[in-house]
């Protein structure tokens, strides 16, 4: 073999066949001891431990103004005494708010099923309902009291379904005195509702809720700038709430917002906008936008059947 066909490393040298040292074999009782099964046996697995459970009530809230203090010793005092007890009346508030809109959740859920049906005929049912929806009322009004704005809210709405309107602008007031924007919203509209309207101070309650992101205060807010309610008219302004309104969910303000695409009111015209904004509005189940494009619908079958009539040659 030439030089040119060795690799490099060279292949190790392999043992003499011979060797002038004896080898000793092994004890067949030491490679019995080694390979016995009884001397390695796997320590028993131990069960995971299990985690404890939870305290019920362990937050900031549960903890005794004592050790609080000690915790928090680089405040000052008066504050985080303060703090705690802001906590306290929190948790107590909300307490029973979650309860009322479990009960509000299980009311609204039941009002056209079987059990609204039992009660049309005579059943039971009708007492149960009511007698939970007058609880979730209660607890609402107890965390109302507590100063929960969103309670406030639920109570004013349960109210204005029972006809209780004043009571239920009462809470709406109080939940828009406190920043709430379905509040502010629901005071805003109650003043649309109210005999004779005031216009000028829903305008005033819509414009911080609609700043705030609420999608039903845009859309009012809109309308009210669109038609010239309490407000000078202004068409463009109108079509930017609309279209935020819109953009937020709110399906009536979809269909107008495709209006304003489709007449170049307060927007410039663009019939692709308009028809996407339409088939949106459709899709949500607005009856004027599912009626217009069942309109544009048939209109481009006709055309379509008219085009096919036109190429048609005899043979």
């Amino acid at each position: 073999m030439d030089a040119g066909s060795h690799t490099w490393p060279p292949p190790a040298p392999s043992p003499p066949p011979f060797s002038s040292r004896p080898r000793a074999s092994p004890s067949p009782h030491r490679r019995r001891r080694r390979h016995s099964k009884k001397q390695h046996k796997p320590p028993p697995a131990q069960p995971p431990p299990t985690p404890s459970p939870a305290p019920q009530g362990a937050d900031y809230s549960a903890l005794p103004p004592e050790l609080v203090h000690r915790a928090l010793a680089a405040s000052c005092a008066s504050d985080v005494a303060a703090a705690s007890r802001a906590c306290r009346a929190w948790r107590d508030a909300l307490r029973p708010l979650r309860e009322a809109a479990a009960l509000h959740a299980y009311g609204r859920r039941v009002k056209h099923g079987p059990v609204a049906g039992a009660a049309a005929r005579g059943g039971g049912g009708g007492g149960r309902i009511e007698a939970e929806r007058q609880r979730a009322l209660g607890l609402f009004r107890r965390a109302a009291r507590l100063g929960s704005a969103a309670a406030m809210v639920d109570a004013g709405l349960m109210c204005w379904e029972e006809g209780r309107r004043v009571e239920a602008v009462e809470y709406y007031r109080s939940a828009a005195e406190l920043g709430h924007p379905v509040g502010m919203c629901n005071l805003g509209v109650s003043y649309l509702e109210a005999d004779p309207p005031k216009a000028e101070q829903a305008i005033r309650w819509f414009y911080p809720s609609a700043s705030a992101g609420n999608a039903r205060a845009q859309y009012n807010l809109g309308l009210c700038l669109q038609n010239g309610k309490g407000i000078k008219r202004n068409q463009k302004e109108a079509a930017k709430w609309y279209l935020r309104a819109a953009e937020g969910g709110n399906v009536r303000a979809m269909y107008n917002i495709c209006l304003c695409y489709s007449y170049g009111e307060g927007l410039a015209q663009d019939p692709v906008r308009a028809k996407r904004w339409l088939q949106l509005a459709a899709d949500c189940g607005h009856k004027k936008a599912l009626y217009e494009c069942g309109i544009k619908l048939c209109a481009c079958q006709e055309n379509i059947h008219h085009l096919h009539a036109t190429q048609w040659q005899p043979f």
